[in-house]
């Protein structure tokens, strides 16, 4: 009956990052006297938005919601929480040309920002603002973006040192051009930041499911003299045809 939207993955824009090379690699290149790579990370935690201005049928109809239990109300959705989370990510680099014409790139400060991007916590417009079971409703979808938030409280300090095991594992790469060693530099953070996104997404899910479940479903049915019967769409009545 009330069911929460599956996470939009929203991919930081990176400007630049990590180079793939161990340290032994920058002394075979002659990439050497970079100073060490700075890391700034954060977590992102937009404010939540209320919108109560859709209609049982068009939350239930919003493209990647996750379905409910099965037999749940038959899918009608009173309330749902729209969450949008990913990371942003920026790096400057410093380079330096060599007597052959390549360049020596290192990354100087990577900043990182990583947490929800965006927050929304519909309730279905036909359920009264003041009514017993809008707050029902509510506080069913708050019980949500209380796991989300824990959720990234919890993970910050393990993302914080995956991303300190990359910058320790980095050095100097040698290009032929800026932007290749800058390519070069990327894809090791780009790498671990796909997997942390994975990892917090499966988790998400988990915890998430939690919450969802048919025991949940069934009290919110039963609630508030089973107010919720009133605003869910009746079944279609099957006529009967005569035959004369």
């Amino acid at each position: 009956m009330i069911v929460r939207l599956l996470f939009l993955f929203l991919s930081g824009m990176l400007l630049a990052t990590l180079p793939a090379a161990s340290p032994a690699a920058a002394q075979s290149n002659g990439c050497s006297g970079f100073p060490p790579t700075k890391l700034v990370f954060d977590s992102v935690l937009a404010p939540i938005q209320r919108d109560d201005g859709r209609t049982v049928a068009q939350l239930t109809r919003l493209p990647g919601r996750t379905p409910g239990p099965a037999g749940s109300a038959d899918g009608h959705v009173l309330g749902l929480t729209l969450a949008r989370y990913g990371e942003q990510s920026q790096v400057s680099a410093l380079f330096r040309t060599m007597s052959d014409g390549t360049y020596c790139a290192s990354a100087s400060t990577v900043t990182i920002s990583f947490g929800f991007q965006q927050r929304i916590v519909h309730v279905a417009s036909e359920i009264p603002v003041n009514s017993c079971l809008h707050g029902e409703v509510l506080a069913h979808e708050m019980r949500h973006v209380a796991v989300d938030e824990a959720l990234l409280r919890e993970m910050m300090p393990m993302i914080r040192i995956r991303l300190d095991q990359v910058l320790e594992g980095m050095a100097p790469v040698r290009s032929r051009s800026q932007a290749q060693a800058m390519a070069a530099i990327r894809r090791p953070l780009e790498s671990a930041m796909r997997r942390i996104m994975q990892e917090f997404g499966r988790e998400r899910d988990r915890r998430q499911a939690q919450v969802d479940t048919v025991e949940e479903y069934e009290r919110v049915s039963r609630v508030c003299n089973g107010e919720a019967r009133n605003y869910l769409p009746k079944p279609a009545q099957r006529q009967t045809v005569r035959r004369g």
